[in-house]
């Protein structure tokens, strides 16, 4: 496959081989999956749930993937068609369509935040949960690690990835993280890589918030390097 970045991830699909014999195919190969992609997006979990939520918005979907049929595709086609396309192609097309996101324009920041699956478990039947690393201006999820059960902390995860990431996306300058992320150890290895980070500080850590206040207690609205916005009532 050419590694050049894809327009849309359609189009990225249209690339992968289709693994179907020739005679009875109803359907586009790339927009199945595009379907089943979407509805996995939508938080349809299932080969059954896709197909009806498929139908309930089939006047978007059809001409948006490329269907030609008069009818969304049933479950087992949808089954049929997963068990058999190269998941390594897939992944191939995917990252072709995040490189042409990512040529838009560089990835300077990017949040850091603990999240919980609501569809994801683990062999248990646990909820998974994962660090996440997110492009807000490009409207992506960067990296996505699992934190352990109990025995790792986020702010651990990062620093595990953090050449990762930075190696990943060498145009990162910034990231952004809420008061679990405010520790020492975690700040010196970003500062090391020759980044910045904006992390909260809260009242768990009198020390440091007494420091912080006392050194910008001279600081006016003049004198600042950052200001202020409003966004959903709260001030950033």
């Amino acid at each position: 496959m050419s590694a050049a970045p894809a327009p849309t991830l359609l189009v990225a699909l249209q690339h992968l081989t289709d693994p179907r014999c020739r005679r009875g195919i109803r359907h586009p190969f790339a927009a199945v999956l595009a379907l089943t992609f979407l509805g996995l997006l939508c938080r349809q979990t299932d080969f059954a749930t896709i197909p009806r939520w498929a139908k309930a918005h089939w006047a978007a979907l059809k001409p948006a993937l490329g269907f030609t049929r008069r009818y969304a595709p049933h479950a087992t086609t949808l089954t049929r068609i997963t068990a058999l396309y190269s998941l390594a192609e897939f992944q191939d097309a995917l990252c072709r369509w995040l490189a042409g996101l990512l040529a838009q324009e560089p990835i300077l920041t990017a949040a850091v935040d603990g999240k919980t699956s609501k569809q994801g478990h683990d062999a248990e039947g646990d909820p998974l949960h994962v660090l996440n690393v997110f492009a807000h201006k490009a409207r992506l999820c960067l990296a996505q690690w699992a934190v352990g059960d109990g025995k790792e902390t986020e702010p651990e995860v990062l620093k595990a990835h953090l050449g990762e990431l930075l190696a990943a996306y060498p145009t990162l300058q910034l990231l952004t993280g809420d008061a679990l992320f405010c520790q020492r150890p975690l700040a010196r290895l970003i500062v090391e890589a020759g980044r910045a980070y904006l992390f909260a500080i809260k009242d768990n850590q009198p020390d440091l918030l007494e420091t912080a206040q006392t050194a910008f207690a001279d600081a006016t609205p003049e004198t600042a390097d950052a200001g202020t916005r409003e966004k959903k009532g709260a001030r950033w």
